[in-house]
């Protein structure tokens, strides 16, 4: 039986216009990928018989293997808009000469079929961020993997190499007043940059207490060391150094998400950026 989830949209006074506006979002992308001169890879499409929808990883123009390789990813779910919005906010604020100390790359949208409608799943009702299974040392597929889990795994070995020291995606919990994040490492405990971006989310919004979401134990916000199908956890067992998943509370005022959305991905570019000029 198919699982249907509600339609969310909110309106948005920092961008004029309505959370799932997909065209108003493609125009701040492309003017911003354009001014830090990003290069657009399309790695696939999704589509049916009305549209076509792209799957784009953009990247910095410069790559270098001597520098940090960070991958920011956003939009695995339709109804978690402040994710791709707040990333076009980090990039606004974004100084094109960082792009000459870190090879950053972005997955700005994964789901604009979700987005455009502010649902959770893509348009064939499937859910994007799940069905990445990691064995024998690769990543497959399985029954549950989506149009678009399909495509990024076909593109998995860029994605790796793009993601090495580093994967952060920003989901949002549609449900909750609280936020906290996941966090996969290869420590006994979650580094500092896991609790600073916990803190920089905690500025914004209560930190969730301990206990359980979703069947996961939280502690002090942190879900640490919890592998599933995601594509972070697939990732990060694939060789990534550190995956971290923040989660914004889809209760609390969309802008107040944009803007914590901005910090946390503005905070986990500039540590690698910092690691670098040391």
């Amino acid at each position: 039986m198919t699982q249907l989830f509600e339609n969310y949209q909110w309106n948005s006074a920092l961008f004029n216009c309505q959370s799932n506006d997909l065209q108003q979002f493609e125009r701040y992308l492309s003017a911003q990928v354009k001014r830090l001169n990003m290069q657009a890879i399309r790695l696939g499409f999704v589509d049916d018989s009305h549209q076509q929808y792209p799957l784009f990883l953009y990247q910095s123009a410069n790559l270098c293997s001597e520098k940090p390789s960070i991958l920011v990813c956003a939009g695995f779910h339709g109804e978690e808009s402040a994710g791709p919005w707040g990333l076009i906010s980090a990039l606004a604020q974004l100084g094109s000469s960082v792009l000459n100390k870190v090879n950053l790359s972005i997955l700005p949208l994964v789901n604009p079929s979700g987005f455009s409608i502010g649902n959770r799943l893509n348009l064939f009702q499937q859910n994007p961020n799940r069905g990445f299974i990691y064995q024998s040392g690769q990543v497959v597929s399985n029954p549950h993997t989506s149009v678009e889990g399909l495509i990024l795994q076909q593109s998995m070995a860029t994605l790796l190499a793009a993601s090495k020291h580093g994967i952060l995606t920003c989901h949002e919990d549609v449900l909750l007043h609280d936020t906290y994040l996941y966090a996969l490492e290869s420590h006994a405990l979650p580094s500092p940059l896991s609790y600073q971006l916990r803190d920089s989310l905690g500025r914004y919004f209560p930190i969730a207490a301990d206990g359980e979401i979703d069947e996961c134990p939280v502690k002090d916000g942190i879900i640490f060391n919890h592998f599933d199908s995601s594509f972070e956890s697939a990732l990060f067992q694939s060789g990534s150094q550190i995956a971290i998943c923040t989660e914004t509370p889809g209760q609390q005022e969309f802008d107040q998400r944009v803007l914590a959305n901005r910090d946390v991905m503005a905070l986990f570019i500039n540590h690698f950026v910092n690691e670098n000029s040391q």
